[in-house]
């Protein structure tokens, strides 16, 4: 469950809740929750419409250090130039 653990904390870097990940994909919030935190695959829709969302390449969702990367350089996306 590599892939929904890297979703999850990109999200939470972002600061985006679930339910408006959930909104966006036409999800219940409920819903959305299952395809983070319990089920075992996500379709490729699925991933591509959250990567969109998130604005990352979907790639990232499977590498932990890019992963990482990201959370990193959301602090830095938010402060001015």
């Amino acid at each position: 469950m590599q892939v929904q653990r890297n979703i999850a904390k990109i999200r939470e870097a972002k600061g985006v809740k679930q339910s408006a990940v959930a909104s966006f994909l036409g999800y219940s919030s409920q819903k959305y929750h299952r395809i983070e935190k319990i089920n075992k695959t996500i379709s490729t829709d699925d991933l591509n419409n959250i990567a969109l969302f998130l604005g990352v390449d979907i790639n990232i969702f499977f590498d932990d250090k890019l992963t990482d990367s990201v959370i990193k350089n959301v602090g830095k996306e938010k402060q001015p130039s």
